[in-house]
């Protein structure tokens, strides 16, 4: 821990880092306790179809030890930047588990400031997108995306994810969406924002080489990779961007 010296924060990744599907990763309560007297915590996640409160749920029942604003999903960054951009009225094409992080502002089907895109997987019928169509177009109105995936994996199967459908409305309105999640730098910056230190005060951890130390390095954030989770051998080729550190799990962070 003496590396961290000049370290006041910590943006941590949730699934394969501190749980891997429902089994906790050996260690990580107990580093979690010792992080926490020392430093203040982001736990981000991406997930674009569960809410903060329900995201905190799952964890408590892994008594990790946390209080429900730590965590920083796409939704959540999304608050954080209608605030920042005095918007109150929002249209809201995402799944409606999502809806009660959104509790502080006025849900506007006629002339909303902005329209959020998350997954809806089935849901994305020809309505649904001609709606935000016409919205788009009758009025000056922010396009804000979770990402930009191009497919996923639903029912062991690869599906449409969330990309095509913005990429789709962007073509058809003429308007660039606001892209908003891991690795986009927006997502980052809001994170940071919510600590309150700089850049250089925080360490990104995670297990993604791409969407969580690309996305950290590439925004001037010193990153550590876990080699659980996503992490594969294959991470480590120096033609793709590397860490600042590489260990076993997060339980060796205490002895860096």
């Amino acid at each position: 821990m003496d590396k961290f010296k000049d370290i006041k924060g910590f943006l941590i990744d949730l699934e394969g880092v501190i749980y891997f599907g429902d089994k906790i990763i050996e260690g990580a309560i107990n580093t979690l306790e010792k992080l926490n007297s020392k430093f203040k915590i982001r736990y981000l996640t991406n997930t674009t179809t569960t809410s903060r409160k329900l995201i905190y749920q799952k964890l408590r029942n892994f008594k990790l030890p946390l209080i429900e604003t730590d965590i920083f999903s796409p939704s959540i960054a999304v608050t954080y930047y209608l605030k920042n951009n005095n918007i109150s009225n929002i249209y809201l094409l995402a799944n409606s588990n999502i809806k009660s992080d959104f509790n502080q502002f006025t849900f506007d089907d006629q002339n909303p400031q902005a329209i959020f895109l998350g997954d809806l997987y089935k849901d994305f019928n020809w309505d649904n997108l001609n709606k935000t169509f016409e919205l788009l177009t009758k009025n000056e109105t922010i396009l804000l995306a979770l990402h930009k995936n191009r497919y996923c994996q639903r029912n062991n199967k690869i599906s449409l994810d969330l990309g095509p459908f913005v990429c789709a409305l962007e073509y058809a309105s003429s308007q660039k969406a606001i892209v908003i999640g891991k690795p986009e730098k927006t997502f980052f910056d809001l994170a940071i924002d919510s600590l309150g230190f700089n850049k250089d005060e925080i360490i990104m951890i995670g297990d993604d080489i791409f969407s969580d130390i690309g996305g950290a390095k590439s925004n001037n954030i010193k990153a550590i990779q876990v080699k659980t989770g996503k992490y594969q051998l294959k991470d480590e080729s120096q033609n793709i961007i590397q860490p600042d550190y590489r260990i076993n799990s997060i339980a060796d962070l205490l002895f860096i």
